[in-house]
Formats: structure tokens, sequence, C-alpha cells
């Protein structure tokens, strides 16, 4: 505890000098707009007291998964996106879709936001949905405080999303983000759009935005916690550890085992011939990545899997300004995935890098609140 006590909490930035002093550069937005990242006094992120672990901050996290109280408590608006190979995403709106000058007109909002409001897109992790306390979090916070209308794009299979094809999603594969854009540029065609994403999330947002480069049609991009270089990534979040082990590995197994034998039917209409005995046998990641995710998205090894789904190697080619958030005890995803060198050469690119915040969580506060919500709507308000 004295140790904690005695660690610094400031925020790192990481970004280029900004002597030019481009409004769009990612340093000018943070230094400009972003309170909760730059001051002159220091910006600082203090933990929860009794969080004082990445593994602590990580394991709460997934406890309160499915709280509900008054940060949270919101009601999606929820329609299915048809996509280009015959599969299926879901889109949940909050608090509604917008309303296509061609569509029938429905009831009016009760935030009444204006239909060229601007759209943020929030991306969860593998196997998560729109239904977890975090994106209910972001999602509220988003509209009621910057009236920003949000759309969480639930992955193929998740949160009660049929599988239709034998494409599951996965870390390397972009387009169902990239049909998701097409489309709500379809149907808010004056609204200005970003996008946020979480872990495996922030991961397909980082990728889509450098393969996209200056083409980009996203205003804005914020990843959180975002693994960067996979292979280092996923080698050092399947490494031993007593609660690696004996927590996370087998929470990761059972959702994944349960995911792969609710859509089997699917699945093995590929030509992939997944063994599911191996499947339901596995016991950590990289097991179920090679045994599973690598053979349906195409790849002949997990290596090859991995090496095309890092995001790390595009990021000098992102031109829109974005922004990563991560700390520096991430249990899952080390501080040397993050490629920093590229961050700091590209203006268009920033990192916030804490020094308490777990995967995910960034826990603050006596009773615990995500503190990387402050910093999320300060970045997206300022470029929408």
């Amino acid at each position: 505890m004295f140790q904690f006590l005695s660690q610094p909490f400031a925020v790192r930035l990481v970004c280029t000098d900004d002597t030019d002093g481009k409004p769009s550069s990612a340093a000018h937005i943070v230094r400009s707009s972003c309170p909760s990242l730059y001051r002159k006094q220091g910006a600082r992120m203090l933990p929860t007291p009794y969080l004082f672990s990445g593994w602590l901050q990580t394991i709460f996290l997934a406890q309160c998964a499915r709280k509900r109280d008054k940060l949270s408590d919101i009601t999606y608006d929820r329609e299915m996106l048809a996509l280009p190979d015959g599969g299926q995403a879901s889109l949940d709106w909050y608090p509604q879709r917008p309303q296509c000058a061609s569509a029938k007109e429905s009831a009016a909002s009760p935030l009444d936001l204006a239909a060229s409001a601007p759209v943020a897109i929030i991306i969860p992790g593998a196997c998560g949905s729109s239904r977890e306390y975090s994106m209910r979090c972001l999602a509220r916070a988003l509209c009621h405080r910057r009236r920003i209308r949000t759309v969480v794009l639930n992955h193929r299979g998740c949160s009660n999303t049929p599988v239709t094809t034998p494409r599951l999603h996965s870390a390397d594969f972009t387009a169902d983000l990239h049909a998701a854009i097409a489309y709500i540029q379809q149907i808010a065609p004056n609204s200005a759009i970003s996008a946020v994403g979480f872990s495996i999330g922030a991961n397909i947002l980082t990728k889509y935005a450098g393969e996209q480069s200056h083409a980009c049609p996203l205003a804005a991009a914020v990843a959180i916690s975002c693994p960067f270089d996979v292979p280092t990534a996923f080698k050092h979040a399947s490494r031993p550890h007593p609660i690696n082990t004996l927590v996370f590995q087998p929470a990761f197994c059972v959702a994944a085992r349960s995911y792969a034998n609710k859509h089997h039917p699917a699945i093995q209409a590929g030509s992939a011939n997944c063994d599911f005995a191996a499947i339901n046998r596995a016991k950590s990641m990289h097991e179920l990545d090679a045994l599973l995710i690598a053979p349906v998205s195409g790849f002949r090894t997990c290596d090859e899997y991995y090496r095309e789904a890092s995001s790390a190697k595009l990021v000098p080619k992102i031109a829109i300004p974005y922004l990563a958030i991560s700390s520096s005890d991430d249990p899952l995803f080390p501080l040397k995935s993050i490629p920093i060198d590229a961050i700091r050469a590209n203006p268009w690119t920033a990192l916030a890098l804490v020094h308490h915040g777990g995967h995910l969580a960034f826990f603050t506060g006596l009773w615990p609140r995500f503190w990387y919500i402050d910093p999320v709507l300060e970045f997206l308000a300022a470029t929408l």
C-alpha cells in the first residue's frame, strides 16, 4: 500500500511537439481541449484506492459487467445490419437511430437530438456487447453530456446477433466496421461520425483508420486498451501467471467455447472444418485462436493470423485525429506492444498513458467510475 501511495499518477502524453499548432493535429486537440489529459500543473489519473493493481482493476470490471445504475441505465433502439457477405451485425442506438429522409417518421426522441447530431460508434472487444456496463456508461455520457448520438456495433454472434455465414468476428477483420460506417453515412448524411474502440474493437478501429488513411470518413477515433502489436500482446496475455491461469484464461475460454458451440452449424458450413472436440478441450486464448478464429478467418496458422491482425504497422498511415488510451499495468497487453515511436512521429496520433488502469478498467474515485469517459468526451467534442 505504501508503494502504491508513493507512485506517480501523472498522465503521460505521447505525441508530436505541435510546434506549428495545426488545429487538426492530435497534439493540438489534446493540449487545447482535453484538460483531463493535459494541463499546466499536470494531468493526473488517481485510481480507486482499493483497486491499486492492473489485475484488481480488470477483475473488478468483470464483476460489474451487468451492473445497472444512474450512470448506465439506458434502453437501446436495435436494428439489424445486413452485411455484404450475407452476415449480420446488430446496431444498438442510443437514444434512437436517426431518421432517414425517406423513412416513416416515428415518435420523437425524449432527448430530442437533431437529425444532424454527431454519431459515435462504439466497438466492443472480443465477445463483448452493448449490454456491458462500460458500453452503457459511455453511451449515456456521450448523449447526455455532449449531445452525441451513439451506436454500439455488436459483432457477429454477440449480444444475440445471429451468425448466418461461417465468417466470425476477429481482430484482423475491418469489413464489418466499414459496412456499418457506410450505412450510417446513408441514414445520417449530415452527421459527423467518430468511433471509440475497446481492446480487440480498438485494434479493428486502429487498423481501419490506417487502411483508409486520408480517405477515412471518420472525424476522430479513440482506442482504449488497444493491443497494437498482436503477436506480442497475445503472447503476453497467454503467459503463465496465477491470476491469468486460474481466472482470466478459464473465463475467456468458457465464453469463447460457448460462442463457438452456439454457432456450430454456421461455422461448420464453411471450409475450415474446425475440430469442435479440440475446441471444447482448449484451455487458453492461443489454443482457441489456433483451432477456431485463424482457420475460420482463412489463415493457415495462428501466427499468420496474429501478424495480419496487428494494427501497429498501420499507425503511421492514420490521417484523422486519433487518441489511444492505455495503462502501463495492463495485465493482458504489455507496454512493449504499443508503437510509441510511431505514435509520436505521426501528427494525427496521440497516446495517453496512465500508471494504474488495468485492461479496459481505468477506475477512479472512492465509488469507482470510469476515468476515461472525460478524455473521450473532450477529444470527440473537439473534433465533431
